[in-house]
């Protein structure tokens, strides 16, 4: 409707909208909730029950009427009179519903009852596609209202048995006493939480920030939604004697809580980019208020639970003063927020109202809730908050943040104990109905023993506490849930920084290059010299994937910063992988120390967040992994092949992103084969054939296409550096800065990840010796890939990314060594939790202040470009970095010596001083020193990895002098180590 109607049309819409819902509150609770205890507690064919059922029809109709009559009246002065004979109409069809409502929810046929109200909702869906198409207006779309509420009559045959001509049941007073008493109550409920809607149609009705504040409302009050399912189940089963009271609030408030803060939290922090979706751009200036929505809807939504247990618990008095509370303080904080900012006042003031009226009720009704009710409040939310404050960082990107709400849902979903619930409503059932003589229910009984009736249908009921009592399920969620957790942790982490903490990286840009080759449809990657070999093209294909998926679009800098986020997304899965081999081969505890390491280690959130391709073919190791390690661990033979087949195909997917990961896929394999037996013949060949599948594919393209002379010249120049017989890059490479400085100097910022990178061997030589064949395989894992890096660190062509496959596997043998330890010898069990913590604290440390550090200064300097240099300014670049990111800027090139400057007219030059100083780059160490004595930096960034970035402005007198003092030359063009 937000898009078929005009603003105007669409608050007066809004308006009715409201007021139709708080009738459908009323009448939801009026009816419903008296007649649900009395079908519960009374046969069917009973006395008591049909005269229930006749007061409950007979009410419906009345106050029906009066609802019409009401919502009519109010109406008519926002609209026409057919509006308002339409909302008077829709009004009296919701509460005619109202006691088929309640007859489904005694005869506890939820799932009856689930189907009616997705019913109604399509009906409304599919006539409001009507009022679009056929242009009905605001009337039309309330309409839409009746025949919805038309689905709410649909009632199956056996509830007219019970419904007779019964009006003296109008005189038991005692029934209008306990229908006055919700009603009253309900009605106050409905009226505070939609009094916003409505008052701002009277008071700015027609204005486009009222239409704007009206369509943002309906998504701030979802936490209402999950009141009214939460009072749906809890009042019933409360109001029953002798029902554990205790158990049932705790259930309901704990479900409560974690619904409702959850959607507090995605409202509060949705991107602006994804309400623009559902919302025209006209209310785009509203998308502000959508916080403060959030929040008021939060304090509804808490005020309406409180108000109805008080209300079932007949706490008449408390539940009054709460009401009385809420009825001062929320309708003076919208007068008192309109007086102070118009619309957007009433938003903020409304929160406010809302959250000091819950608050209140809160502590009034805290005598009467389970003991610990206030700490569980508090501690959910702090969670909230800490959720909110992790999609606030995700929200920098509106499909990271989709993702992070996705993992979060699935995650209460996988935390809910909605089962302790369920059994109270069926031992309710079970217990109210023994002395039916109907069949339907004489086969539910279910004998304490846990064995069905004699001559029921049911299935055996497992005994509490035998491990065939936890559903295979739930087992699964319990694992699902921690393996969510440590994911959604581990990516909010990694959004912190992912586009200003870490610098830019001409690998990247290449990368990045090599996936839009694909996109563009080449059969292999490509760059501008030609077919791309060094690499097989897992990642890339992966990259062509994403940017065809998301549309992605830009220039190399900014291609590279949206990919950034794939590598953060298989660095999060990375992480709650680990956790998952590490708890099935280790210890809980251990594995939650894993997932701590991985988290936050400083050198895997480098890796993490940078367009590398070790990030996926680790990611493809850890899930390959995991898969052997359950078949380790596992005795069943009949999924035992096909796992192993995706385990290898898993592997192979590592491979075929970089071919070095054989160290630690085939390697270790065949190695775990010879010793002690650690991986049977059989089970290695289907490993390696599932290995070698992915590379046979890659290897059959380039024959077919006969690149295979290329390829082996590519393979043959790599292999020759990766065992260090050229040696053009790397520590080991001639001029490079020497290993042992550069650990020194970095040791305060990735002191830990030096002390990871040596027990990688270490443990995984100790844990070859393991008794159990997993933790044996994964010391083959580690052992291989260390031993290469102490290779590579003495003899061949050490580069950082080689490092991070050995912190992923370090992170995993170091702490399964520890617990191998103290399984050995148990007194070494409190030092080595001590020096666990410790390390994991300090990984922490270090991370964090890793990730909320500022190390763009590319970036940086290519928003000054863009905002601050002449047009027709010249600028030289000093290395392939600064080339690749301004390939696509005329003005720029290469030029890095005072006579190539002079000789192109060049009067700028982009300097990075720590690479430069190393004797990377095309520039010598010389000019930059020349730089900082005769030029003038105009703009100036500094950071971890390049020192400070400079643009450097430079006279025409100094370059006369420095020509004449042959400043810069010989310039190192490409020729760095």
């Amino acid at each position: 409707m937000v898009y078929a109607l005009e603003p105007a049309d669409f608050s007066r819409f809004a308006a009715a909208k409201v007021m139709l819902g708080m009738a459908g509150i009323v009448a939801s609770a009026l009816v419903p909730l008296p007649l649900c205890h009395a079908v519960i507690a009374h046969p069917q064919g009973s006395e008591q029950r049909r005269e229930a059922m006749a007061f409950s029809a007979m009410i419906s109709v009345l106050v029906g009427l009066a609802a019409a009559l009401v919502t009519g009246v109010i109406t008519a002065g926002l609209g026409s009179l057919k509006m308002a004979a339409i909302v008077a109409l829709s009004a009296l069809v919701l509460f005619l519903g109202a006691a088929p409502t309640g007859w489904f929810q005694g005869e506890l046929r939820f799932m009856r009852y689930l189907i009616k109200s997705v019913g109604e909702v399509l009906i409304r869906l599919i006539f409001s596609v009507l009022v679009v198409f056929f242009a009905w207006g605001a009337a039309g779309a309330v309409l839409g209202f009746a025949m919805g509420g038309l689905a709410l009559l649909v009632t199956p045959r056996s509830f007219f048995r019970d419904l007779t001509w019964r009006p003296h049941v109008l005189r038991q007073k005692w029934r209008w006493v306990e229908t006055a008493g919700i009603a009253v109550t309900l009605c106050v409920m409905s009226v505070l939480a939609g009094i916003d809607v409505v008052l701002v149609a009277f008071l700015d009705g027609g204005s486009t920030a009222a239409a704007g504040f009206q369509a943002l409302a309906s998504i701030g009050k979802a936490p209402v939604y999950v009141a009214a399912g939460t009072v749906i189940m809890a009042f019933p089963l409360l109001r029953r004697p002798g029902v554990e009271v205790a158990s049932v609030l705790m259930e309901s408030l704990r479900t409560f809580g974690r619904l409702a803060l959850l959607a507090w939290a995605v409202i509060t922090t949705v991107p602006h980019a994804l309400v623009a979706l559902i919302l025209p751009d006209e209310y785009g200036s509203s998308f502000a208020l959508l916080p403060w929505l959030a929040l008021s809807g939060l304090g509804y939504a808490t005020l309406t639970v409180l108000a109805t247990i008080l209300l079932a618990l007949r706490a008449y008095r408390r539940c009054q003063l709460g009401l009385l509370t809420a009825s001062a303080l929320i309708p003076g904080g919208l007068f008192l927020g309109w007086e102070w900012g118009g619309v957007p006042g009433i938003a903020i003031g409304c929160a406010f109202g809302a959250v000091a009226a819950a608050c209140i009720s809160a502590v009034i009704a805290l005598p009467l809730l389970p003991p610990h009710s206030g700490r569980m409040a508090v501690r959910g939310f702090v969670a909230a908050l800490g959720f909110a404050l992790v999609l606030v960082l995700a929200g920098q990107q509106p499909s990271i943040w989709a993702l992070v709400v996705l993992v979060a849902g699935l995650t209460v979903l996988a935390q809910r104990k909605m089962g302790s619930t369920l059994e109270l409503v069926r031992g309710l059932q079970m217990r109210i109905w023994q002395r039916a003589e109907t069949p339907r229910l004489a086969r539910q009984l279910v004998d304490p023993s846990g064995r069905a009736a004699a001559g029921s249908t049911a299935e055996t009921v497992p005994r509490q506490g035998s491990e065939a009592a936890v559903p295979a399920g739930r087992r699964f969620m319990n694992t699902l849930g921690p393996f969510l957790y440590c994911f959604a942790l581990a990516l909010a982490v990694r959004a912190i920084g992912l586009l200003h903490a870490f610098e830019l990286w001409v690998d990247e840009m290449l990368y990045a290059q090599l996936g839009q080759s694909i996109v563009s449809g080449g059969s292999f990657p490509r760059l501008p010299d030609g077919p791309f070999f060094l690499h097989p093209p897992g990642f890339f294909v992966l990259e062509a994937g994403v940017i065809n998926l998301f549309g992605l679009t830009g220039d190399s800098v900014e291609m590279v910063m949206q990919l950034r986020w794939v590598n953060a997304v298989l660095g999060a899965l990375t992480v709650g992988v680990a956790f998952l081999i590490v708890q099935a081969v280790g210890t809980r505890g251990a594995a939650w120390v894993t997932a701590g390491l991985l988290i936050f280690e400083p050198f895997v959130l480098r890796n993490n967040s940078r367009v590398f391709l070790e990030t996926l073919a680790m990611a493809a190791v850890i899930v390959g992994l995991a898969i052997v390690v359950s078949i380790l661990k596992s005795r069943r033979s009949s999924t035992r092949r096909p796992l192993l087949l995706c385990a290898g195909l898993a592997f192979g997917l590592a491979i075929v992103t970089k071919d070095f990961f054989v160290l630690c896929t085939v390697a270790p394999v065949l190695a775990g084969v010879i010793w002690r037996q650690t991986i049977k013949a059989h089970d290695a060949a289907i490993l390696l054939v599932g290995m070698a599948a992915p590379y046979t594919v890659y290897m059959t393209m380039v024959v077919s296409e006969g690149m295979l002379p290329v390829w082996i010249q590519a393979k043959e120049g790599g292999f020759r550096r990766l065992i260090g017989l050229d040696k053009f890059t790397g520590f080991t490479a001639e001029g490079a800065p020497n290993i042992l400085e550069r650990l020194i100097d970095n040791a305060g910022h990735f002191g830990t990840s030096y002390l990871l990178l040596g027990l990688c061997p270490v443990a995984g030589a100790f844990l070859c010796f393991s008794l159990r064949p997993a933790r044996r395989l994964i010391g083959l894992m580690g052992l291989s890939l260390g031993a290469y890096g102490v290779f590579s660190a003495l003899f061949g062509t050490f580069e950082e990314q080689y490092g991070y496959g050995v912190m992923i596997l370090a992170g995993l043998g170091a702490v399964l060594l520890g617990v191998e330890v103290v399984e050995r010898w148990t007194r070494f069990r409190r030092p080595i939790v001590a020096a666990g913590a410790v390390f994991v604290l300090l990984t922490a440390i270090l991370g964090l202040r890793l990730e909320t550090s500022t190390d763009n200064g590319f970036v940086q300097a290519k928003r000054w470009v863009s905002q601050n240099l002449p047009a027709d300014a010249k600028v030289s670049v000093t290395n392939d970095t600064g080339e690749l990111a301004f390939s696509n800027d005329p003005r720029f090139g290469i030029w890095p010596s005072t006579a190539l400057m002079q000789e192109n007219g060049v009067d700028f030059i982009l300097t990075q001083s720590l690479p430069t100083s190393q004797g990377y780059g095309y520039m010598q160490p010389a000019m930059h020193k020349w730089l900082e004595a005769n030029a003038t930096p105009v703009f100036q960034q500094r950071g971890l990895t390049n020192g400070a970035t400079t643009i450097w402005r430079v006279g025409d007198e100094a370059l006369i002098r420095g020509v004449r003092d042959r400043v810069g030359t010989p310039t190192t063009y490409g020729t760095g180590p």
